[in-house]
């Protein structure tokens, strides 16, 4: 909810990256001057690339603090249109985090958040979602739609970044409906 314009935080290549040592470096890979090839990589961590697991965490994440923060709209915001563009936009989060979620369940690994607390791209912080939470009415349509403008506009970057990985077909597939979603998502917030 700060300035979207102002930089603050990684780029999204270095966040992709960042994710995906991070989800290598958390997936136990032995130390040693051998690295794994693509191909192994994948296999050891249920046919997905690091790269792939790190969006689909990272996706989820996102997904679940922007539905909570949507959900909160119907009591605190102040424009029905918001409210009901919230609501909507509430329900295909929800659709997306089952899919997000079978992705990692289809490669047999954990439906955890290693973000979680983390201060990231397209997230509120822990101050941000405090004053979600206390607002009402024109304030709250204020700081609903900051938060939204950050989360679509970083959903929309890492799923380019995603397409344009070397990424099997079904997570391209998933990043392209989630950034023409986000692309949409922010048309449409731009007019209610």
């Amino acid at each position: 909810m700060r300035d979207v314009t102002a930089p603050r935080r990684p780029s999204v290549l270095g966040a992709v990256l960042l994710c995906a040592l991070a989800v290598s470096g958390c997936a136990g890979s032995s130390p040693g001057p051998s690295r794994p090839t693509p191909a192994s990589a994948a296999a050891s961590h249920g046919g997905l690339t690091s790269t792939e697991i790190g969006w689909t965490q990272l996706l989820i994440a996102m997904d679940d603090q922007a539905r909570y923060i949507l959900r909160l709209a119907p009591r605190r915001g102040g424009s029905q249109g918001l409210k009901d563009w919230a609501s909507g936009t509430a329900d295909h989060h929800r659709a997306e985090l089952v899919s997000l979620r079978a992705l990692l369940s289809d490669a047999g690994l954990p439906d955890d958040n290693p973000h979680e607390g983390h201060d990231m791209p397209g997230m509120v912080d822990a101050e941000e979602l405090r004053a979600l939470e206390a607002a009402r009415g024109p304030r709250f349509d204020r700081l609903l739609r900051s938060a939204l403008v950050e989360h679509f506009t970083q959903a929309g970057k890492l799923a380019a970044a995603v397409r344009t990985a070397d990424a099997g077909a079904r997570v391209k597939k998933a990043a392209a409906a989630n950034g023409s979603y986000a692309q949409e998502a922010l048309r449409r917030l731009r007019s209610v």
